[in-house]
């Protein structure tokens, strides 16, 4: 879903040019998002650290004001997204694509914000609203940070499979 990202944040780009897009992490599309951004002429405004060692991504994640996991459209969906959970315990107000997974744990509105997988106009508009309301997205961040510690931690899932398996803490 980065090319959504990309195409959406080069919307948002010419309401704001002071907008900039930080993406963390490398992967075999890395060059196709660099080459995407500058065909749309965004390059200047579109940070691709590239691999970082974990202990940075918190620094990172805490310059951001917003965090986008937007997956594609796919009929058949399977995605464990971490970094969903990551994103949420951190804090930020999240945006993800209204598929699979992040669509059963993001309650539109209330602990982020949901978009039609591969709509990068309605991703636009979700980012838009959240750059223009800094109180909405401390609310989101607030409430999906929550949500994490009471849903989604280590420790609740462990518990949830422990549950589910029978097995309890003292059987080891």
């Amino acid at each position: 879903g980065l090319d959504t990202l990309v195409k959406a944040f080069a919307i948002l780009h010419r309401r704001d040019p002071r907008a900039r897009l930080l993406l963390v992490g490398d992967g075999p599309d890395r060059d196709a998002i660099a080459q995407a951004a500058s065909s749309v002429g965004i390059a200047g405004s579109v940070e691709l650290t590239g691999a970082v060692s974990p202990g940075i991504v918190p620094r990172l994640m805490a310059s951001m004001d917003v965090a986008v996991a937007a997956y594609p459209r796919s009929d058949a969906f399977y995605e464990s997204p971490i970094k969903l959970f990551e994103y949420m315990a951190s804090g930020l107000a999240v945006v993800a694509s209204s598929i699979g997974q992040p669509a059963e744990v993001i309650t539109e509105g209330v602990n982020g914000m949901l978009t039609p997988p591969g709509d990068f106009v309605a991703l636009s508009r979700i980012l838009d609203t959240l750059r223009k309301d800094p109180q909405l997205r401390s609310r989101l961040g607030a409430a999906a940070s929550e949500h994490a510690r009471e849903n989604s931690s280590w420790t609740k899932s462990v518990q949830k499979v422990l549950t589910y398996t029978g097995l309890s803490r003292d059987d080891g």
